[in-house]
């Protein structure tokens, strides 16, 4: 079993022990593992093989309770304790905690007063008037939960990357260790980093393809197979996911690699463009003639040659979307696309210091460092909010001095002390410049009052972007996928003032904000803004920059286009705030 799996399992856990009421210390416990875990570099099921129960009471917040239960997933694939619990409580519930403005309270409120058990149920009752006469509910409740309600349906059987990837990693990875595999590929929107992932699709090549479709067939991955044949496969993953398996001769693969990652909109153009030079194109090839009267092939083993025979030179997969690309390919000026070698810093990064990271400041420090950074800005909140204890301006000094303490422990890495601060609905943050010019990095974020009106959320980013102390904003929109709209913020007016006042804009590199969206980073690279693409890590396991790296790229930016790409000392020099004129 995936982390990815266990997380939600420990995530459900949570949540059904939150509708019972039960002790909160307990509902935090699986949430934080959960959160975790998710984040984990390695699988658990690895770390259980290499050490037993100890390496699973190694994971930061992970006692032996907890990884009793992560030892029965790994082993038997289920966990008796979370088959019992789910049957406690109706199974649309945990469906309906995951809209927007719906947590485990109001869950259990509309539950036990109206018996809603499912997101149909809910949406009736927010329909009428019985839910908005009750105290605390009201219309503007009723109707947030409505858009909610629309905004899960949008999304569809689409899931985030974030769901998707690991799935189709480790399929990927079986494969290619079976031995019957030549040679393996993801392709499809997964191939070209979307955000939302409708299915996975899987090409490679064998010289027992019977073979390679039935290990795929039967990976612990599978939940069902819905149609097997010699050479394809389609089945659904435990995590609600299609997988598509293809098997192609060696021949062909680059043809099927081309086509099968798309986009439909690439695919026409560039079928537009192989007619024009007497060309037809598609998964088996590019053939001389007309799909009538097809001819010679005269490419179809790697996607390069098929590339070249059209008259182009290779487009990476993420730039695949028929938005221009073709164009600059054919006038030679396509982006060099960021990698994740280009990456030395990470400016965004939390700590126990303000109670949701999960590791102490040197605990972070050192596992920056073993990833490879340069530099790192620890960025703990600054928040009114009560959960937090965070920054506030009697202990900033003591918060600097921690940070500092820690950094000098560990050699070969710069450390930033910085913060996350609050941008207020008046567009104020949190803390008064008097403490935030005493920081080295300031990341300025919306945390709350998400459904102000356009015009209102605008000014309040730009104030914020004014202030002489903040160096950046990060997660502009605070979306979150699938289950949180973006704000109403008007995106091309923020980048317009954070152009004018030398503020860079974060590409968030969490899967489930990628916030900016890979949009959003074009326009601001066009404009001429300073991005970041920062982990927003809350754990040593977190410093993995895939999916920020994927969007940036879909965005057409390049290495020069990000700050944290600078080596340290240029870095310092490249942004406003007073760390440059300070020795750190």
């Amino acid at each position: 079993m995936l982390n990815q799996e266990i997380a939600r399992i420990f995530y459900n856990i949570a949540d059904i022990l939150e509708i019972q009421n039960a002790d909160p210390f307990r509902v935090r416990a699986y949430r934080q593992a959960a959160t975790v875990i998710e984040g984990l570099i390695e699988e658990a099921a690895a770390m259980y093989k290499e050490n037993g129960l100890k390496g699973l009471m190694d994971i930061p917040g992970v006692g032996k309770e907890l990884a009793l239960k992560i030892e029965k997933l790994v082993r038997r694939g289920r966990l008796d304790f979370y088959t019992k619990l789910r049957k406690e409580v109706p199974a649309g519930l945990l469906e309906i905690m995951e809209l927007e403005g719906m947590g485990p309270k109001k869950t259990q409120f509309v539950w036990k007063k109206f018996h809603v058990k499912t997101v149909r149920d809910l949406e009736k009752l927010c329909r009428g008037d019985a839910l908005i006469e009750q105290p605390g509910w009201g219309q503007k409740t009723a109707d947030n939960i409505l858009r909610a309600i629309q905004l899960h349906r949008e999304y569809g059987e689409r899931k985030p990357i974030g769901v998707v990837y690991a799935s189709a990693l480790a399929m990927v990875e079986a494969l290619k260790k079976s031995g019957y595999a030549n040679a393996v590929e993801i392709a499809g929107s997964l191939r070209r980093m979307r955000e939302d992932i409708g299915d996975i699709d899987i090409l490679a090549t064998s010289k027992k393809p019977e073979k390679l479709i039935e290990l795929f067939a039967n990976h612990s991955e599978v939940k069902t197979v819905l149609a097997k044949g010699p050479t394809k496969c389609m089945v659904v993953l435990k995590n609600g996911i299609d997988a598509d398996l293809r098997v192609v001769e060696p021949d062909e693969f680059g043809a099927g690699l081309f086509y099968f990652t798309g986009s439909k909109q690439f695919n026409v153009r560039t079928r537009e463009i192989a007619i024009r030079k007497g060309l037809t194109i598609n998964e088996y090839g590019i053939f001389r003639g007309t799909a009538e009267r097809r001819g010679t092939r005269v490419a179809a083993r790697t996607e390069a040659s098929v590339f070249r025979a059209i008259g182009l030179p290779f487009i990476p997969p993420e730039l695949r979307e028929d938005r221009g690309e073709i164009d600059a390919a054919l006038e030679r000026r396509l982006p060099s696309p960021i990698i994740r070698e280009d990456i030395k810093g990470d400016l965004h990064v939390h700590t126990s210091w303000s109670g949701d990271g999960h590791n102490t400041p040197l605990e972070i420090i050192r596992a920056a460092k073993t990833q490879g950074l340069k530099y790192i800005a620890i960025t703990d909140h600054a928040s009114p909010l009560g959960m937090l204890k965070g920054i506030k301006s009697h202990n900033v000094k003591k918060y600097i001095a921690d940070i500092r303490a820690a950094a000098a422990k560990v050699s070969g890495i710069r450390v930033l002390a910085g913060a996350e601060v609050d941008i207020l609905p008046d567009g104020r943050v949190y803390l008064p410049d008097a403490v935030l010019k005493q920081l080295d990095w300031v990341v300025a974020s919306v945390h709350t009052a998400f459904k102000q009106p356009r015009e209102r959320m605008t000014e309040r980013v730009i104030r914020a972007i004014q202030n002489p102390y903040v160096s950046a904003i990060g997660h502009l929109t605070a979306r979150i996928l699938g289950r949180r709209e973006p704000t109403a913020v008007d995106v091309a007016e923020v980048i317009k003032a954070a152009k004018a006042h030398g503020t860079a804009l974060e590409i968030n590199v969490s899967w489930y904000r990628l916030d900016l969206n890979d949009l959003h980073c074009r326009m601001a690279k066009e404009a001429g803004v300073p991005l970041v693409i920062s982990t927003d890590s809350h754990d040593v396991d977190n410093f993995d920059f895939t999916f920020g790296i994927g969007t940036a790229r879909r965005g057409w930016v390049e290495a020069r286009d990000v700050l944290n790409t600078l080596p340290f000392e240029k870095f310092l020099k490249s942004f406003r705030a007073s760390a440059a004129s300070r020795e750190i």
